[in-house]
């Protein structure tokens, strides 16, 4: 089990996008560096470095420019990652915050949806969070 955000939870969360072959060919043209982050708590971001589909690095933020920030509240991260909401729902009504280009998130809307999904996948202590 791995604390929600944790830098050993996106570490675990970069292999199982290395491992989903629907994810990686629906993003396959797009590379990005991607913030994570618990509501008020920016200083604990977590990001992942994607690279032409491939995850190539996650770790511990820091103070640089993402192409990619999202956030939301403990209780919203664990509804989405656990699909009782999905990804565009949690936009929408605001639960997910979102920064970055929303033309290229709406280009890969597909592939954003099972990144979000696949958060589920992560053995997750959401107690911890």
């Amino acid at each position: 089990m791995y604390k929600f955000l944790s830098e050993e939870w996106i570490k675990a969360y970069m292999d199982e996008w290395n491992k989903n072959d629907k994810l990686k060919e629906g993003l396959s043209k797009f590379s990005a560096s991607i913030k994570y982050f618990v509501e008020g708590r920016e200083d604990q971001a977590v990001e992942l470095i994607v690279k032409d589909g491939q995850a190539v690095s996650a770790g511990r933020a820091n103070s640089k420019k993402y192409d990619f920030e999202m956030w939301a509240t403990p209780d919203n991260w664990k509804v989405l990652a656990t699909g009782q909401m999905g990804p565009k729902a949690a936009m929408l009504t605001k639960r997910l915050k979102f920064k970055g280009s929303m033309i290229t998130a709406m280009k890969y809307m597909g592939a954003f949806e099972e990144s979000l999904r696949m958060m589920g996948s992560i053995p997750t202590d959401w107690d911890g969070i």
